[in-house]
């Protein structure tokens, strides 16, 4: 999975909150389902805000490593930026169909754990769209889906990659700068 072409974060404006605020993923218990949700949506402003202001990736070209799990993008100053990355789910803009990393074929195994805790969460709560393999739905509700899934897992961020087909979103461990 390689491009140029990207976009990190939606372009709403929240205020920044400290990044390390909220990073412990779901522990299993039944939740307000409905303020889940919002919250899911917020962190997803804020730690994208922050991402973006840190990092710098708006324009980084992008390649993801399957077998090490790892995202790595190489700016424009010449600086490597990677993080440890998990699948969320692939959403196809063609046919709008918003297919999830736990059951997709071009997945591998162990990238696929934050999608099924996630699907997990949503076997807890009665949640049908978090445990159909895939379903029709716009762009915005593939984000939503995203930001539930950073919440669930404690995530870092997230990253929307767009390739030669599908949209690919993921989940961003903590990342890590390497200047030359």
């Amino acid at each position: 999975m390689r491009n140029a072409k990207r976009r990190l974060k939606p372009d709403l404006e929240e205020p920044p909150r400290a990044a390390s605020q909220e990073l412990v993923p779901w522990g299993g218990e039944h939740v307000d389902v409905d303020r889940f949700w919002a919250e899911s949506w917020i962190d997803l402003l804020n730690r994208q805000r922050w991402l973006s202001k840190k990092l710098k990736l708006e324009t980084a070209p992008w390649q993801v490593d399957q077998n090490a799990g790892i995202i790595q993008f190489e700016r424009k100053d010449g600086a490597l930026v990677t993080a440890p990355v998990q699948i969320i789910g692939a959403w196809n803009p063609r046919t709008s169909i918003f297919r999830w990393g736990w059951d997709h074929p071009m997945v591998v195994q162990r990238l696929r754990n934050d999608a099924e805790r996630t699907r997990w969460f949503g076997d807890k709560h009665g949640l049908e769209e978090l445990t159909q393999k895939s379903f029709k739905t716009d762009e915005q509700n593939a984000w939503q889906m995203t930001a539930l899934a950073m919440k669930v897992n404690g995530a870092h961020g997230v990253y929307r990659a767009p390739t030669d087909g599908p949209v690919i979103f993921m989940t961003l461990g903590e990342p890590k700068v390497k200047k030359k």
